[in-house]
This record gives C-alpha cells, structure tokens and sequence, in this order.
C-alpha cells in the first residue's frame, strides 16, 4: 500500500507541474500516463538486473563463527523430560541425540509439543528415541555461511549439525546467524 499511495503522489505531482507549465490538460493525462507505465516497466527490468548481480548478498564468515558449541547432547534412552529440561538450562530450543558413539537425531522444542504433549504422552516416559528428527543432517565446519544457508532451504530445516573429520563439534541454527548479522 506504500507503494502505490507513493506512486499516486508522485505520479499527481508531475501532473501537477505538467498542467501548471503547459494548462494543457490533454498533455498533462498523456505525461501522467506515460510516466507511469515507463516507471513501472524501469523498475521491473531494474530488479531483474539487480537479481542477477551477487553484489552485495553475499555473507562473509564461517560457520564456526556463529554456530554453538560444544553441542548439548542427550542418549537416545533419555526422557523428552530429560530433554526439556537440558534445553532450559542451556537457554537453546534443540538437542543433538546420540548413544555416546554416534549421533542419529535432533530433538526440537517442536518435536516435544508436537510428539509428547499433543499426543498426550508422559514426558518422563518417553524416550527420545522416538520422537527425534532422524537422520541428523550436518554440514562440514569450514563451509560457509551461504552454502550452510543453502543446505538449510533444501533440507528445509532450521538446525544443522556441525562437524570437523567426522566429529561434531557444535550446532547451527536460524537464530544464531540473524544474530550475527544484527
């Protein structure tokens, strides 16, 4: 709407000066017309050529430099409870699962509200096992911010673990790169 309301003021201003100048009233609606379908049609191919310059998209930095680490982790034989209340004391909204050896999953806040409360089930009795987002997608720590960005629109996930020669070594979320790009 701001748009549009500032295209009709800019738009009557220059009819305005036309008219003012010229008091041809046919000149002035061919001027008001004109201007608009020109400037519609500019700034329709100026965004087309601006989406296809880099210029100034990119985002500099590693994934190291904003992700958390080390990561929180629980067992797999855990309690959703367990989890919550791993989360809370950490002040994060995601924790990675693992036998001690491997990794296999993430835990969301999310996957809690959604698998254990609405489905009605106990959270001290249920094992995060079965409630976890399976298989744990991770990506390498010296990527960067882009391509972990890129990683996360096509696996259409928030939450990436992050790993150096095969060991993960932290977490990166959302969250934590709009806060280092405020």
């Amino acid at each position: 709407m701001k748009a549009i309301s500032w295209r009709i003021v800019a738009s009557s201003i220059t009819m305005s000066l036309v008219y003012i100048l010229t008091g041809q009233l046919e000149l002035t609606a061919g001027v008001g017309i004109g201007e608009v379908i020109l400037k519609i049609v500019f700034y329709f191919l100026h965004e087309r050529g601006w989406n296809r310059i880099s210029f100034g998209r990119s985002l500099h930095g590693t994934i190291e430099s904003v992700m958390r680490s080390p990561p929180v982790t629980a067992l797999l034989s855990s309690s959703a409870l367990d989890a919550v209340r791993k989360m809370i004391a950490s002040d994060i909204g995601s924790i990675i699962i693992t036998d001690g050896k491997s990794h296999y999953g993430l835990v969301t806040e999310k996957d809690i509200l959604g698998r254990v409360l609405e489905a009605n089930r106990d959270p001290a009795k249920t094992p995060l096992k079965e409630i976890m987002s399976s298989p744990l997608i991770a990506v390498e720590q010296n990527q960067s911010l882009a391509k972990m960005l890129k990683t996360m629109h096509e696996k259409q996930v928030r939450r990436l673990a992050v790993v150096d020669e095969g060991e993960i070594v932290g977490i990166i979320t959302e969250r934590r790169i709009l806060e280092a790009l405020i």
